[in-house]
């Protein structure tokens, strides 16, 4: 019913980041992005883990929600910044793609 692609960057063990979150359209709307997103942290890989990455589109309003939402359940600042710009790096052709930073956290 859902998926989440993301990986511990090696040269900062500290951060997970989150490549994908999907979740079947059947399932949307019961919390199931939010549980994986916890199950994840609450893994023994990630224990060191203080702090969580991804990318986002300005207009993607469900994944700012669910980011901003697991911030504030792990009472953790967050700090967002363009990484991909729509021109520099999508020659106009992709929407700019924002890296949303949550953390310092503890588990």
């Amino acid at each position: 019913m859902g998926f989440i692609s993301g990986y511990r960057i090696p040269a900062r063990a500290e951060v997970l980041f989150v490549w994908q979150v999907v979740v079947s359209s059947r399932a949307r709307g019961q919390g199931l992005a939010s549980r994986m997103l916890q199950a994840l942290l609450d893994a023994e890989a990630c224990r060191e883990v203080s702090h969580m990455e991804t990318t986002i589109t300005s207009d993607n309003e469900a994944s700012w929600a669910l980011f901003r939402k697991l911030a504030e359940k792990l009472n953790a600042p967050t700090h967002s910044t363009v990484l991909f710009d729509k021109k520099n790096h999508f020659g106009g052709q992709h929407d700019s793609e924002n890296l949303f930073r949550i953390g310092p956290f503890s588990q």
